[in-house]
């Protein structure tokens, strides 16, 4: 699993990649049957022969394409997609970065087995999205007395008990004790008001106000654990009634992540990361539809722009905060020479004598972030409502 010191070191492996270089991308999902038996690599291979200069041997040496078929040969069964940026030195010395991701890439098209292979300067935009964008969660499961914390990114998910290992062995014991009381429904018969005034037992006041103390003291834990992690997100997972305790003890800052609350898994008392992973998934899916839609929200009310001209427009005068494009982004734009985009060819040829056609998703990662602009892809409902309401493209502006 890519933690958050992984993602930093490959974005600094990234910026050594210099051009010319060898970019691939390409789906090995083991659960398509178009890559059954390896046959992705044939794939990767095939695209792989018509880019002529990674072919050329060195004297006593190996091509470019040698050392990066061979870099191919390991299996990762748990990922989804590839990307591979590959470069060879006048000397003859080859560089080779595989980087497998447990999820799909934006803008790369890769259905029904295409391969993305370039040769030039190197296409990191969509491998970076993927790793700036993708919103780091935790996931904590509570319930006997027992925290256990797990960290979920990029379709992965791990335990991460060196974040709670400096909690001493007494406060466990008093956690336990104040979790069994929860349970047991002691603390809930306590916590109900008292309307007579008159029979409210002092002893039990305290002992609550101590159960409040505690979980407020395992609350800021968490919250510097989910700051050491990086987590924007929380879901929590237990019995309701002490989820409700850890949520209503827990510091705001902990409050404001908190995407879902689940009952324990059915099957296990005692999940392992993997099932974590599937419980948790349809909540956070749930939760990423309905920013969406709020993101839609907010630039009907601003109101935004809309209409990939409108859209483009705007983008390139560095008036857009955050730029909407669907996940299948398929538009065509006309391309100037300066790196100028438009929806059409007549506002192009007004800039530049021979505008190219190019894809919009090769070249709109690089202009967001040279107009200093977020880039959100949305899916499902959001992303009809996209093509339905906003005629495909659309913006959050900053004035």
């Amino acid at each position: 699993m890519l933690h958050k010191d992984d993602v930093a070191r490959i974005f600094a492996q990234l910026e050594e990649v210099e051009a010319p270089a060898l970019t691939v991308y390409a789906d090995i999902d083991p659960s398509n049957p178009d890559n059954r038996g390896g046959a992705w690599r044939a794939r990767v291979k095939n695209a792989l022969k018509d880019i002529e200069p990674i072919h050329k041997r060195p004297e006593h040496g190996r091509s470019l394409a040698d050392d990066v078929i061979e870099a191919l040969a390991a299996e990762r069964p748990e990922a989804r997609s590839l990307a591979v940026f590959a470069r060879q030195n006048h000397l003859g010395k080859t560089s080779v970065l595989r980087i497998d991701l447990n999820v799909a890439l934006p803008v790369v098209d890769l259905r029904e087995g295409r391969v993305e292979a370039r040769w030039g300067e190197p296409w990191i935009a969509p491998l970076a999205f993927a790793l700036d964008e993708h919103e780091r969660t935790a996931a904590l499961h509570v319930g006997g007395g027992r925290w256990r914390l797990f960290e979920i990114f990029l379709g992965e998910a791990a335990e991460r008990r060196d974040l709670l290992a400096h909690v001493a062995g007494e406060d466990w014991a008093k956690l336990r004790e104040a979790s069994e009381a929860i349970r047991s429904g002691a603390v809930r018969a306590s916590a109900t008001p008292d309307l007579s005034g008159s029979n409210k037992d002092h002893a039990t006041v305290k002992l609550d106000r101590k159960k409040r103390e505690l979980y407020a003291r395992f609350g800021r834990v968490l919250e510097k654990a989910l700051a050491e992690m990086g987590a924007g997100r929380l879901v929590l997972i237990g019995d309701e009634v002490e989820t409700a305790v850890v949520l209503a003890a827990a510091p705001r800052g902990v409050r404001a992540r908190v995407a879902a609350v689940l009952p324990n898994p059915a099957e296990d008392a005692e999940p392992d990361a993997a099932l974590i992973l599937r419980h948790v998934a349809p909540a956070l899916e749930k939760a990423e539809r309905a920013a969406e839609n709020a993101l839609l929200d907010a630039i009907a009310e601003q109101p935004g722009v809309w209409g990939l001209d409108p859209t483009l427009d705007a983008l390139q005068l560095g008036r857009v905060e955050v730029l909407v494009l669907p996940w299948e982004c398929e538009a065509e734009v006309w391309r100037c020479e300066n790196g100028m985009l438009f929806g059409a060819e007549e506002p192009a040829r007004k800039i530049c004598e021979a505008p190219r056609k190019v894809r919009l998703a090769d070249h709109v990662l690089d202009l967001a972030a040279e107009h200093g602009a977020r880039v959100e892809f949305v899916r499902g409902d959001a992303a009809e409502r996209l093509a339905r309401e906003f005629k495909g493209a659309a913006a959050r502006l900053r004035w």
